[in-house]
């Protein structure tokens, strides 16, 4: 049996209560971007990329090249950390 009282009723749905890292993956799905992509452009793996959107924090030449290059909007962009490269791609 569910309880249907007024008090565990469904919080209404708004852009507020989505978390960033689901608002930037939805703006990489209608962009076109995927973790591979990011990743040779940042020259990470892209376990390293989806690390960084799902933690929302990065170092700043990655935020720049989001905002520069691709036009992420500024609402959803990872915060800034310190500088660590993460793991490096293998070259073919």
């Amino acid at each position: 049996m569910i309880n249907q009282t007024k008090d565990s009723a469904q919080a209404p749905f708004t852009t507020e209560s989505i978390p960033d890292h689901f608002l930037r993956r939805a703006w990489m799905e209608k962009n076109g971007l995927t973790n591979v992509a990011l990743a040779e452009r940042f020259d990470l793996t892209p376990s390293r990329v989806s690390c960084i959107i799902r933690s929302g924090e990065c170092p700043q030449k990655y935020i720049k090249i989001l905002r520069n290059e691709y036009g992420m909007p500024e609402e959803i962009l990872p915060a800034r950390s310190r500088e660590k490269s993460g793991p490096k791609r293998k070259k073919p």
